[in-house]
């Protein structure tokens, strides 16, 4: 483990244990999370078009499939809107180059308070080509915010008309001809104003404050750079656990290619914990919900890793232990 930049946690000394929770097969591309309230893990892959359920409470967790949606290759974004009702995002994906076809991604919904589960197409999103990080708005649960990695913006999507438009963009969410990822990761809190974003290209994690009908409602907020973590860190998706004000606390950054990223908030130090054998291209991060030992366990998709022959082996979730 490389030395902390964070101060606070300055003295420890060894990483926080962490569990292997599944092992996909070869060439599923584990790309987000997100958890229900009764602990159970929804996972996103973008290489196959299937929304997994997993339980991290039993001995030997496997997959079932919450459902297999239509017209597309793969899920990206995937976030909470209102109790046990998550959106995703569809799309037919390019993955070496990380984009969908001009005119797939596609916006839905997912009841799993139903029996038989109801899922829902919100809407078709003609003119984009990727729509990465996906959150609820903070204050307006009609409202889902996604971020366009190539366009460097963030789209609002209301969920209960499907109409959609550019809610603002920002220099800091540009990518840079260097990487083709700009902004990233987006996340938001109960009783924040606060949207809180990744830009892999910039290695930046910020927020900012969002009017009640998505538009930008202060200054982008520059609150971490990657550098300050490692030379090699690069800032994927984000897990925020914050008190009770929505506004201080920590953020958990999923980066690439081994690391996982405490962040203090709003003070930006970092601390890292970095595990080459079970770390392996961190995608995304969610603390588990339940009981108190769930809430205490931050759940870290993998994507995987490549073999000499462009086999993607080793991707899906692991659990760190974190008190």
């Amino acid at each position: 483990m490389r030395a902390s930049t964070y101060i606070a946690l300055a003295a420890a000394a060894e990483n926080p244990p962490i569990r292997n929770i599944f092992t996909f097969g070869p060439n599923t591309f584990i790309e987000n999370i997100a958890v229900r309230a009764n602990s159970n893990l929804l996972i996103t892959s973008m290489s196959v078009p299937d929304l997994f359920s997993i339980d991290p409470t039993v001995a030997s967790p496997s997959p079932s499939i919450v459902h297999t949606f239509p017209n597309g290759t793969g899920l990206s974004g995937i976030a909470e809107v209102t109790p046990d009702v998550f959106a995703l995002v569809t799309g037919v994906w390019d993955l070496a180059n990380t984009r969908a076809a001009l005119g797939s991604l596609a916006v839905w919904t997912v009841n799993l308070n139903k029996k038989p589960t109801v899922v829902k197409l919100i809407t078709h999103v003609a003119n984009s080509t990727i729509l990465n990080g996906v959150a609820r708005h903070p204050t307006n649960p009609r409202l889902l915010l996604c971020a366009d990695s190539a366009l460097g913006a963030i789209w609002r999507v209301d969920l209960i008309t499907g109409a959609y438009s550019v809610a603002f963009s920002s220099p800091l969410f540009q990518r840079t001809a260097a990487a083709h990822l700009g902004i990233n990761g987006l996340r938001s809190a109960p009783g924040s104003p606060y949207l809180y974003f990744t830009n892999s290209a910039q290695g930046l994690f910020g927020r900012v404050a969002v009017q009640p009908d998505g538009s930008q409602a202060g200054a982008v907020e520059v609150i971490s750079n990657s550098t300050g973590a490692g030379a090699d860190v690069v800032y994927d998706d984000i897990a925020l656990d914050l008190n009770g004000s929505g506004k201080k606390g920590d953020a958990w950054i999923a980066s690439h290619p081994s690391y996982a990223v405490r962040v203090g908030v709003p003070g930006g130090g970092q601390q890292v914990v970095e595990d080459t054998a079970k770390l392996l291209n961190p995608t995304s991060a969610a603390f588990g919900r339940g009981n108190g030992k769930e809430k205490k366990t931050l759940y870290v998709t993998n994507g995987g890793e490549f073999l000499p022959d462009f086999t993607l082996v080793n991707e899906g979730v692991v659990a760190i232990d974190l008190r």
